[in-house]
């Protein structure tokens, strides 16, 4: 599964743009079969257990909860982080929003594949995601939680070393994920419930997501409100919209220049105005996939 590129083995001096849109391809991928979910569940099972996972995305945080409010040129949205979930990554993020970091950054990569969006990459100090200068190259090891998952709005990081997984550092560009995961085809694939597939697949089926995610992101934050934003930004024309998939190189940078304007910490209790809101992926009828459970 995974790429021996010059990227991936020296990410910050190479496209990164290329590196992220080669990787989301990993998730694509699920969109045509779901064995490669099926398979990773089933040989993590000694590392990674959902049984008895406390999703804790899902549930309304404390007041006291950090929220990152990220300020675009394509409007607001507020993330919670994760703190007992990914400490050093938190950690790590958090200094640098209150260092302004993330200030008049780009939204660097669309990840979207046919008529499928699986997200965007953001946080990158230049528009086609290259290292600049100011960079941030700090390199923090992964973290995997059993009770979070890649689905849509989710906040994770992964920078990928020596073209294995084992050595997974997540870095200053993170991803916000959007939905490419065919549900009916989870579905209708015949698995063992192994390490709570079965409760996975059913978060999926709510809310979308990527599923073939396991220890390849450092999952760390969920987007509940500005959802209007993220759809804008996750619509938005690539430069090669109207190229082949298999061109080479295909540039993922968005057509239009969007930016992270102003990021700045905050806590959930005094961002909360209009609650906490992970909203149901939408069927083939345009209505909820399932009743809202944003609670």
């Amino acid at each position: 599964m995974g790429y021996n590129s010059p990227s991936m083995r020296d990410p910050f001096k190479q496209n990164k743009m290329r590196f992220y849109f080669k990787f989301s391809m990993i998730a694509f991928a699920v969109v045509i079969g779901v064995g490669v979910v099926m398979l990773l569940l089933k040989t993590r099972q000694s590392r990674i257990d959902y049984t008895q996972s406390d999703f804790v995305q899902y549930k309304e945080p404390a007041d006291s909860a950090s929220v990152v409010v990220f300020e675009t040129t394509e409007g607001t949205f507020k993330a919670v982080l994760f703190d007992e979930e990914a400490p050093h990554y938190c950690e790590y993020f958090k200094d640098l929003v209150e260092d302004g970091y993330f200030n008049d950054t780009y939204v660097c990569t669309i990840l979207r594949s046919g008529d499928y969006t699986g997200g965007f990459i953001t946080g990158s100090k230049t528009k086609d995601g290259l290292a600049a200068d100011d960079t941030n190259t700090e390199m923090v090891k992964l973290e995997v939680s059993p009770n979070l998952l890649p689905t849509t709005g989710a906040l994770g990081s992964l920078v990928s070393q020596g073209g294995t997984f084992s050595s997974a550092k997540a870095g200053s560009v993170f991803a916000v994920f959007a939905d490419v995961v065919d549900v009916e085809e989870m579905r209708s694939a015949e698995a063992e419930d192994v390490n709570g597939y079965g409760r996975v697949c059913e978060l999926f089926e709510k809310y979308g997501g990527v599923p073939n995610y396991l220890q390849m992101y450092t999952l760390f934050g969920q987007v509940y409100d500005g959802w209007d934003t993220i759809d804008k930004i996750n619509s938005t024309r690539i430069v090669d919209q109207d190229a082949p998939e298999d061109k080479e190189d295909r540039n993922s940078q968005p057509e239009k220049e969007i930016k992270i304007t102003k990021a700045y910490l905050s806590t959930y209790g005094e961002q909360k105005q209009n609650g906490y809101t992970i909203p149901p992926k939408k069927n083939l009828t345009g209505k909820d996939s399932a009743e809202d459970t944003s609670k």
